[in-house]
Formats: C-alpha cells, structure tokens, sequence
C-alpha cells in the first residue's frame, strides 16, 4: 500500500467498523500520514442492506421521495445511491458487453423531459442542453431482448453518432438492423457497420380513429396504425426479421420500472446527470437481473454473458469490483 499524500511506504495500523465492514487502516512511513482502504462505495455512509433496498425500489417503478419515506432516510441519501452505483453500473456495462453476437438488432428513441418541458423551455428561451425533451436511445437484441447499447440526450446527429458507434463496436459478426426513419440513422449505421450489415427501415403510418374522434389536443395515444413502410438500406435484410416491435416494448418496460420516464406527473427528472444514472441502473438490473418471460431466462443468460440470473447484491458486488 502506498501513501495517497507523498507515494511513500505505508504499514497497517489498526481497522475499524463502519456501516457495512471492517476497514483497514494504514500509516505513511515517510510523512506519518494516516489514512483508509478505498471504499466500494465511494464513501458512501449507508448501511448495505438499505443500499441494497433503494436499488431494488429505484428499479421497481418508485420515486426517489417514495423510497426515502419507505426507507427512512434523506431523498438526498436515496440520490447519491442513484449516482454512485449509477456510474459503476455504467461501467460495469462497458466491461462486460463486449464482442456481442446476434443475428437481429432493433434500434429506436425513447422520449423523456428534464427539469420542463420543452415548450417551457422554449417561452423561456433557455438555451442548456440539459433540459427539455431528451431522449433515450436504445439498441436491443431481438432474440435475447438484451440491450446493448444506450445514450441519452437530444435527439441530434451528434447524440446519434456516438450512439450507433457504441453498438457497432460491442458487436461482432455480421448483424441485421432495424430502426425507424430517424434521419440520422441511414448514413450513420452504413458508416460504422457498411460490409457486415444487412438494414432496414421500417416507418409506421397512423391515421383518424373513426371510433373515437376525439380531439387531437386533447388524446394522449398515437392514431391508429394503417400501414408500415418498409425500405431496405443496406445488404439483404430477411424480411421476417424485419421490425421494431422488441425494441419498442423495451420502450414500454423502461417506462413501467422507471419513475422519471413518466409521461404525466412530478416525477421526471430534475437533472440529466441523475437521468443519466437511472437509465445505466436500469439497463443494468434489466439485463443481469431480471428473468425475462419469453426467454425463461435473463437477457444475459440468453446471450450466454452469465451462467445465472443475479440478485441485485450480486449486481452490486460485481460492479464495485
């Protein structure tokens, strides 16, 4: 062990007891300084068992006050949970989703405001990046339902790019694409993936409900659906593995288990960076965690990444390695 203050020689000189574990103490044998073992949770000073707990909650569909009344503590205790084990989940995500094989990937946006809406944002004429409508991207398997990829923020070419690069570099292999008509998508996925792609993009048409005609103002659901077009962008996409409908029922799955991705009500985010965490926590439990009940299995298991479904403790022990 070496000395965070000067590099020099330190030996063990005593432990002590914290909320979760025993923790080694050490003492620089240059400049005296005594200090601790790096913590798995960055400090934070909070049972295990009720980290554990605020996860399981975060993940189940809660808001961040419901779970602070529920758990008995500050929201503010329940956010740093959200940001600490956010990040090495995210990280967690880029270690071990790598080298993916699949046959079929389905790409697509999912919509959620930050801190206002955006025509609020707009009356106001605020000009952050950070605020109004920001969206997810998602890039899901469509045997496995594993997600490989994601990025929130605007839905610009930029957001788009660093999307669609992340996904063709955590994919080997030749892979069939599906995506909406997103302008972006086209040039950006034949740059990254052009001689081993067979894409496709399919663009739902929608039209009046004649059952229910009810003012477009005031309906909160799409038309109904007439017609989809079908256009092939690269290679010889199979037809019967052309759609969107597994990534758009993640769509549904992230606003079911997701407070913030709530259409109406109070419990969107306030911050980007929070919006951010909850996202790569989700993904996370998602993808490790829960058994899907198509496949009998969790999506990793299905993409042979793990052996066997893990419980959220087993989440946290191996993101914080």
């Amino acid at each position: 062990m070496t000395c965070h203050c000067c590099s020099g020689e330190a030996s063990k000189v005593g432990k002590f007891r914290n909320a979760n574990r025993i923790v080694q103490r050490y003492r620089c044998k240059r400049c005296n300084q005594t200090f601790s073992e790096s913590q798995p949770l960055d400090g934070l000073r909070l049972d295990q068992s009720k980290v554990v707990q605020i996860v399981k909650l975060l993940t189940e569909g809660l808001g961040v006050r419901a779970i602070a009344r529920f758990v008995g503590c500050d929201p503010h205790t329940v956010l740093n949970v959200l940001e600490v084990i956010g990040q090495k989940c995210d990280a967690l995500h880029d270690r071990l989703v790598r080298n993916i094989q699949a046959d079929s990937l389905q790409i697509d946006e999912l919509w959620a405001r930050v801190g206002l809406s955006q025509r609020r944002a707009n009356l106001l004429k605020l000009k952050d990046d950070t605020l109004g409508d920001q969206y997810t991207f998602l890039a899901v398997t469509a045997r496995e339902k594993f997600i490989v990829s994601h990025n929130t923020g605007k839905r610009s070419f930029e957001n788009t790019e660093d999307f669609v690069a992340d996904f063709a570099n955590r994919i080997t292999g030749r892979i069939q694409i599906t995506s909406d008509s997103f302008r972006p998508y086209p040039a950006l996925v034949r740059k990254y993936l052009l001689d081993r792609l067979d894409y496709a993009t399919m663009q739902k048409v929608f039209g009046a409900d004649e059952n229910n005609p009810a003012d477009p103002s005031r309906r909160y659901s799409p038309g109904v659906c007439t017609g989809v077009k079908v256009k092939v962008r690269a290679g010889a996409p199979r037809p019967d593995r052309i759609g969107t409908s597994f990534v758009e029922r993640a769509n549904l799955t992230v606003r079911h288990f997701n407070k913030r991705f709530a259409r109406l009500g109070l419990g969107y985010s306030k911050k980007l960076s929070n919006h951010r965490y909850a996202v790569s926590l989700f993904v996370a439990v998602y993808n490790f965690c829960k058994v899907h009940s198509t496949l009998g299995c969790t999506p990793a298991v299905g993409l042979k990444l793990a052996t066997e479904a893990w419980t959220v403790e087993r989440l946290i022990e191996e993101a914080t390695k």
